[in-house]
């Protein structure tokens, strides 16, 4: 017999439960492995990693490098601040001088010094009210940053003057007094001092400081008057205010002797005494200064030209507290800089700057002149539509491009044959030849003379093909067209020419120069009153070679010139053209527009004229052989 055992099935409770939750994880590692598997996956998260250590290694980086830069910047910065205000003090004090030296420039107010010992009461009553008056003249006229008073003493310490009913002490009070010695020291310098009570006279209730200057005949050092000058500290308060200090900053001004003259926080009343104006003994500088338990930046400047000081306190909690908000703001930028970049460059990254780059890149090419190549087309969204637009525009311009220059040049050499053939060539040369026969039976020899030239010009355009032909042949068909100008102008008209030999085989386009020269005989000579000259000279210059048509006509006027020159500006893809035979003739126009089409900026024209003393038009050609010179030419006579 066969003994069987029964096993366990295995979707039973107790052990056969762990088979099933181990199919299960198996199952996700592998969806989890076979999403990183995927490309997209893997450059998503590569991407995420740089971010993030980028981010996390900048932020820290620079929020320390600011932290340090700040500060050095601060402490430059109140350098700069008491620096400024420096300046500004300097300058006002400066300004504040030149009203002082008001005498200086009435050579009466200094005779009258040196005279006022010696003069009589009244003199001296209408001396001094002329001194009063001219003061308060400067001061009223010129408004002044907190004057408050003025007065004026002589060099006894007698009081001459003020701007107020102010009541001096006695004139020995005044010549014992600080600031009256100091001033006199000053030898003509101004003194500028801080508040004075008792000292020879009592400053009013809102004086801050004083000036003071010593006027006198440089020649008489014994006789002077003595000038002083009160003012309030509207200028400190406006200066403080203008450099937009902290709440905890202050601004402390100090005059010559330390002695402080305006406060804009608190400051302990001993302030001479004190460590703070101890230390800040130099001519500039800076140093930490710690006060009720807190520590301050203090930075310091002495002015040269006052020897006052100013004196800048910040305090450090105001210095670098801003740096812990900065540094909390620059963790949550960030951190959404990160979201924002990361999300925006997974989303629309690929979909986005792939087409952008590379119609960017065709753009580029386009803009170098190269017209091959065509922007791929994308998905059929915005970005894809453009791409098709771009490429029927980048279509249409090539066309373009391709066929307006050519058939813009196509239209001239047409309307420039069309000139040409307007009369039949057979007809005119059987009708010219029986004017010339019939001239020679009835010896008439100039009608003979004309017909001739005539015929000579005809078969010249007509039977001439070429477009371009040599400066000879040019020449030879201004000669038969000055014939018949001579026979019709009664020989007022004279023609010259000055060409150099090895010019005449130099290449020119046909018909260059015949409309230089009829404008010359119509618009020059002809309104002329008595004889001209119609000059053609060619020379091979450094710069190419120069065809000049000159007359010594009327001239053209300034206006007319200016918008001759204009119509000399033009540009291939043009929608107009400046001239064509359907205008009016070929023109000076035309055949600088001919010579641009051939040459393009190798090639200018150039007209010089006066009113009233002839007209040159200059063409400026390249000195090469831009075609070969024309082959000969077969003429058959009918």
């Amino acid at each position: 017999m066969i003994a069987v055992t029964r096993q366990p099935r295995a979707d039973s409770y107790g052990e056969g439960a762990m088979p099933m939750g181990t199919n299960a994880g198996r199952w996700i590692v592998g969806r989890v492995r076979s999403w990183f598997s995927q490309i997209r996956t893997t450059l998503l998260f590569s991407y995420f990693i740089v971010i993030l250590l980028c981010i996390a290694l900048v932020g820290t980086a620079s929020f320390y490098i600011s932290y340090e830069t700040m500060a050095e910047r601060i402490e430059s910065a109140g350098s700069q601040i008491v620096d400024q205000i420096r300046n500004n003090v300097d300058n006002d004090f400066r300004s504040k001088r030149n009203l002082l030296l008001a005498p200086y420039y009435d050579q009466e107010y200094i005779d009258g010094i040196n005279a006022y010992a010696e003069m009589s009461a009244e003199q001296k009553f209408l001396f001094r009210q002329d001194l009063e008056n001219l003061y308060l003249k400067s001061f009223n006229a010129t408004p002044i940053r907190g004057f408050n008073r003025f007065q004026i003493y002589y060099s006894t310490g007698e009081l001459l003057g003020a701007s107020d009913d102010i009541k001096p002490w006695s004139e020995a009070k005044v010549r014992l007094s600080d600031w009256f010695l100091r001033t006199i020291a000053a030898d003509g310098g101004v003194t500028f001092m801080g508040r004075n009570d008792g000292d020879g006279v009592v400053d009013a209730d809102n004086t801050a400081y004083s000036s003071s200057i010593l006027i006198r005949d440089f020649s008489n050092p014994e006789r002077f008057i003595v000038v002083r000058v009160e003012y309030s500290d509207e200028l400190f308060r406006t200066i403080g205010q203008s450099d937009d200090l902290s709440a905890g900053s202050s601004i402390v001004v100090l005059d010559s002797n330390d002695k402080p003259v305006f406060a804009t926080g608190d400051m302990p009343d001993n302030a001479p005494e004190s460590e703070l104006v101890a230390r800040a003994n130099g001519a500039k500088g800076k140093f930490w200064y710690r006060s009720d338990g807190e520590d301050s930046l203090v930075s310091y400047t002495k002015s040269d030209y006052s020897n006052w000081k100013i004196v800048l306190v910040m305090p450090r909690s105001e210095i670098f507290g801003p740096l812990d908000r900065i540094k909390t703001t620059v963790l949550y930028t960030a951190l959404v800089a990160f979201a924002v970049t990361f999300l925006l460059s997974v989303i629309f990254g690929r979909s986005i700057t792939k087409p952008i780059l590379n119609l960017y890149k065709t753009v580029n090419r386009l803009k170098r002149g190269d017209f091959s190549e065509r922007v791929a087309v994308g998905p059929n969204n915005e970005i894809g539509r453009i791409a098709m637009n771009f490429n029927a525009m980048q279509d249409e311009l090539q066309t373009l491009i391709e066929t307006k220059y050519v058939n813009q040049i196509k239209l001239q050499e047409v309307e420039l044959k069309m000139l040409y053939s307007q009369i039949n060539p057979h007809f005119l040369y059987n009708t010219l030849d029986s004017i010339r026969a019939m001239a020679d039976y009835y010896k008439v020899g100039d009608i003979g003379e004309m017909a001739q030239a005539l015929a000579d010009m005809f078969r010249y355009n007509t039977r001439n093909r070429d477009e371009v032909v040599t400066l000879q042949e040019e020449l030879e068909q201004i000669e038969a067209y000055m014939k018949i100008q001579r026979v019709r102008f009664d020989d007022k008209i004279a023609f010259e020419t000055s060409i150099e030999e090895e010019l005449y085989a130099f290449p020119v386009l046909k018909m260059t120069l015949q409309p230089l020269v009829e404008n010359a005989v119509f618009h020059g000579i002809e309104r002329k009153r008595g004889k001209g000259t119609i000059r053609i000279a060619a020379s091979r210059e450094a710069d190419g070679v120069h065809l000049s048509v000159a007359d010594d006509g009327v001239g053209i006027s300034e206006t007319r010139l200016n918008e001759l020159r204009s119509t000399l500006n033009w540009r291939l893809h043009r929608e107009q053209w400046p001239d064509s035979a359907a205008e009016g003739g070929i023109g000076v126009r035309n055949v600088y527009t001919r010579y641009a089409i051939r040459y393009g900026e190798r090639m200018s024209l150039r007209i010089d004229s006066r009113k009233g003393a002839g007209t040159r038009i200059t063409l400026l050609l390249p000195d090469e052989e831009e075609a070969e010179l024309p082959s000969a030419r077969s003429e058959s006579s009918t």
